[in-house]
């Protein structure tokens, strides 16, 4: 599997919180991009954060976004975690311990893609580790001016390759860009 680290951001580098401000953008076009990014998915790979929201979130979604909600609810979820002792959401499984090796480990495995979403900690811990085999980012139109940022300051550089691109009517810009090399 390759993992693939999709993230919202704002024009200003914020991903905290896009439900709160991502909507105004999100069209059909983003509706069936996000549609096929998880048909596409053996896996989600989720922070403990990140897997407490969607946890609460998508069992009630379900109904109303049909087999997108299906697979959310169904798929297998791997999240990280120091202080969670169990995980419900059906399909999850705790990772704890020594987590750059367990991905390693799952990395190895045959299937589709592993998707890290959201999990700004975990993202930031795993591209030190040279984990991230996919940068995708959903660049919507809004300078936020405050929320945490993605990238964390202590961030080692990290050159990538040129981007593939797709652009959305609403003005939601995709970027896709595979590591290339890593600069200390």
């Amino acid at each position: 599997m390759r993992l693939v680290a999709t993230e919202y951001l704002s024009l200003d580098g914020v991903f905290e919180e896009p439900g709160q401000w991502s909507n105004p953008w999100f069209n059909d076009q983003a509706g069936q991009f996000k549609y096929a990014e998880l048909q596409a998915t053996e896996a989600l790979l989720l922070g403990r954060k990140t897997y407490e929201g969607f946890a609460a979130a998508w069992p009630k979604m379900e109904e109303a976004t049909g087999d997108f909600g299906v697979r959310m609810n169904t798929m297998t979820k791997y999240v990280v975690s120091s202080t969670l002792d169990r995980a419900e959401w059906p399909g999850s499984k705790l990772v704890k311990g020594d987590v750059a090796a367990e991905i390693a480990r799952l990395k190895k495995q045959p299937g589709k893609d592993l998707l890290l979403s959201g999990s700004g900690q975990l993202f930031n811990a795993l591209m030190r580790e040279d984990l991230i085999d996919l940068y995708r980012i959903m660049l919507f139109p809004v300078v936020l001016g405050k929320g945490r940022r993605l990238f964390e300051e202590k961030a080692d550089q990290r050159i990538l390759g040129v981007p593939e691109t797709k652009t959305f009517a609403s003005g939601v810009v995709i970027l896709e860009y595979q590591p290339k090399a890593t600069k200390g």
